[in-house]
């Protein structure tokens, strides 16, 4: 239950980092700042990169602190090893709010800060665990770094609210209903998002 609530966490925080667009220069520039804070895990600029329909489901600060806790713990530490846009999409306008779908993929390393995970059958149990968390990624471990590596594609949601408003980022998870409930079902079907 613990990991499944992390990989929660994790996937929506790495499924709102990225960044390119070749029509709309101010969506290239925060889309690449955005992805620069989401490698370094600086987590308090980046939360002025998402849009406030995530604070809908916790308060920024409760977000911060979530988010650090996940990445830096007593159990484990995780980086993000590459973040790669795929696509990013024409926009669509809905109700004057304007958003474009960006394909990313992005490599992640987690590192147990115990040797309790030294045997093959812990490492294949966790592995096994991470990817029935982590459903449509490759997980695997990396023996001489002592790290599981998950790779995967994921989509996240430039939004613009009015030409006056600056580009947010909202992760989509379609898996997630609560996260599914943040976005119009009318962009879901514009998108084809499952």
């Amino acid at each position: 239950m613990i990991m499944k609530k992390l990989s929660y966490l994790i996937i929506v925080l790495l499924v709102s980092v990225t960044g390119f667009s070749q029509t709309d220069t101010s969506l290239t520039r925060r889309l690449k700042e955005y992805t620069r804070l989401s490698k370094e895990l600086n987590f308090v600029e980046l939360m002025e990169y998402m849009h406030p329909k995530l604070f809908d489901l916790a308060p920024k600060e409760q977000l911060i602190e979530i988010f650090r806790n996940v990445y830096d713990n007593e159990a484990m530490k995780i980086t993000i090893e590459k973040l790669e846009n795929r696509s990013i999409s024409d926009p669509f306008t809905l109700n004057g709010v304007k958003y474009c779908k960006i394909d990313y993929h992005m490599v992640m390393n987690m590192k147990f800060k115990d040797d309790k995970l030294s045997d093959s059958t812990a490492i294949n149990t966790m592995v096994s665990n991470l990817q029935e968390g982590l459903p449509g990624k490759e997980v695997s471990y990396d023996a001489n770094g002592k790290q599981f590596v998950v790779k995967g594609s994921d989509v996240i949601i430039a939004i613009k609210d009015n030409p006056q408003t600056p580009w947010l980022f909202l992760g989509y998870d379609g898996k997630n209903e609560v996260v599914k409930k943040l976005f119009p079902e009318e962009l879901i079907e514009h998108f084809k998002l499952q």
